[in-house]
């Protein structure tokens, strides 16, 4: 058994960075190191660890089994140490650090909330302001330097690329595929299938939700050749879309964020077959005075996001 005291936490957030930039010179470049002095990082915890961590892939490296389990650790290392910095960075300045979020409702009640409990704990000293936005407004707050971390989805940040540098010096994390799934009673024919295909919902009345997901709703219906009846624009409340599904007035098309945040008793949620679904990005000013809460609590985000999945009644 490895003890603890063997994982040096510096070679922890070594590997942590190879792992996500899927390079020892990668890693390098970011800490300003030499590759050598990297090598050496890593080459320590796998002593420690009595097993490979990383392996040549490509022009790369990835992570071994062991590797990838020590590199999720890892990160919550680097952020703990991130949030530890700050805070005696505001206690040094007698101000506190104080982090902007920007986020879309089903996220601010979600993956925000969870995220924001998390660094509650590893880094008290930040306090966290929930600004609630569609994704194209939290994109504008971030660029106009009103927040330091947008939670969007699908293309509104053109130019910025995942696990890069973009317009206005904005960084990107991939924060994971948040499922549509369909929301039927649950006495519905279709209630006791682990898939709908789509084709199964030809003719069938489907409740409109806000007008960006209803447009990706017929765009995917168009592509897949299958036509549904939309129904009651009932914008984006999502628990008045479950009580009608539940009264018989159609079959609703959700986020699975949102029905994480609430699901009712008497209907049942199944993703689709083709899926549907929105990839989520965590957008992080590197400009900011608070970059290093901003990274940290990104990082946390990007590990709240569930799985995707359906869920029965």
């Amino acid at each position: 058994m490895t003890s603890p005291l063997a994982l040096d936490p510096r070679s922890l957030v070594v590997l942590h960075l190879v792992v996500r930039h899927g390079s020892l010179s990668g890693a390098a470049r970011v800490l300003g190191w030499t590759h050598p002095a990297v090598s050496q990082h890593v080459r320590r915890l796998e002593r420690a660890a009595g097993c490979a961590l990383v392996e040549r892939y490509g022009r790369g490296v990835r992570p071994t089994e062991a590797g990838a389990v020590l590199a999720r650790h890892a990160a919550d290392v680097a952020a703990a140490l991130r949030g530890a910095g700050d805070c005696l960075a505001g206690l040094a300045t007698d101000r506190p650090a104080r982090l902007r979020v920007a986020a879309f409702p089903t996220a601010c009640a979600t993956i925000v909330l969870d995220a924001v409990r998390a660094l509650a704990i590893s880094a008290p000293g930040v306090a966290v302001d929930v600004l609630q936005a569609e994704p194209p407004e939290a994109f504008r707050a971030l660029r106009e330097g009103a927040a330091d971390v947008a939670v969007v989805f699908d293309d509104v940040a053109p130019g910025v690329g995942p696990g890069g540098a973009g317009a206005a010096g904005l960084h990107a994390r991939p924060a994971g595929r948040d499922p549509l799934l369909v929301v039927l009673p649950g006495t519905h024919p279709l209630a006791g299938r682990a898939r709908v295909p789509l084709a199964a919902l030809e003719d069938a009345t489907v409740l409109a939700g806000c007008p960006t997901c209803r447009a990706r709703w017929e765009r995917h219906c168009a592509r897949a050749g299958v036509r549904t009846r939309l129904h009651h624009q009932v914008t984006d409340d999502h628990v008045l879309m479950q009580a009608m599904v539940a009264a018989g007035q159609g079959a609703a098309v959700l986020p699975g964020l949102a029905l994480s945040a609430h699901r009712r008793p008497d209907v049942v949620a199944l993703p689709l077959d083709p899926p549907l679904g929105r990839d989520l990005t965590v957008l992080v000013r590197g400009d900011t005075p608070a970059a290093g809460p901003a990274a940290a609590f990104a990082d946390r985000l990007a590990a709240s996001v569930p799985a995707p999945g359906g869920t029965g009644g």
